[in-house]
């Protein structure tokens, strides 16, 4: 048995309700698995372009900077020592890959505890669903309007990429749309309100148990 939630209309009203399987959405939540994933996609994010130069890689004269004694200076053979202003940088970050990346078992964890805890929270909620004939900013925000989530962060989330939708909904600052098959952890953790079209969420459940399925029979269930 799964908890019941109301299924709201593009008007707001209510138009009845559907489970949330405890598989999802009532899972023992994991901050290690969370940590991990968030951990994981930040650092995925980086672009790991930053480079400095250095003293050999300076483009100054490799003349001496004054004579070895007499001056009461230290002995500094170079102007592009990094202890000058003009020279090179001592232990500087250069290009590398930051990029790594999560067990599949510990990637479906992090998931799960994700919509789990947004779930404790309260803050699933899933809604007809619904298109326009051309994009409108406005058609949607009235949407989001009816569903009481103005000044909410929100996840929409679609079956399938569509357009019309996307066109319509990618001037709201609060508003990241995603769909099923591409939606992660992280996603979820980021939004104040995760908001479900009906048909995103039968896809989600349908998707989560055929995996599970497979899993089972490949002896590798959690």
């Amino acid at each position: 048995m799964g908890t019941q939630v109301e299924i709201l209309s593009t008007g707001g009203t209510s138009t009845g309700s559907v489970e949330l399987p405890d598989l999802l959405f009532n899972a023992e939540v994991s901050e290690p698995a969370l940590h991990r994933a968030v951990v994981t996609y930040e650092a995925n994010q980086r672009q790991g372009n930053a480079s400095t130069k250095t003293r050999s890689e300076v483009d100054r004269s490799g003349r001496k900077h004054h004579r070895q004694k007499g001056t009461g200076a230290a002995r500094r053979g170079s102007v592009r020592s990094p202890l000058l202003r003009g020279g090179g940088v001592a232990f500087g970050p250069k290009p590398r890959d930051y990029s790594s990346k999560v067990p599949k078992s510990l990637k479906r964890l992090a998931f799960r505890s994700a919509l789990s805890l947004k779930q404790q929270e309260q803050k699933i909620r899933v809604v007809d669903d619904f298109d326009f004939p051309q994009p409108s900013t406005k058609s949607f925000l009235a949407v989001i309007e009816a569903c009481g989530l103005k000044n909410s962060k929100v996840l929409f989330i679609t079956p399938d990429s569509t357009q019309i939708l996307i066109k319509s909904c990618r001037n709201l600052p609060d508003v990241q749309i995603t769909t099923v098959g591409t939606m992660s952890a992280y996603d979820v953790l980021a939004a104040d309100v995760v908001l479900f079209t009906q048909n995103a969420l039968g896809k989600l459940v349908q998707r989560w148990s055929v995996a599970d399925s497979e899993m089972e029979a490949e002896g590798l269930s959690e």
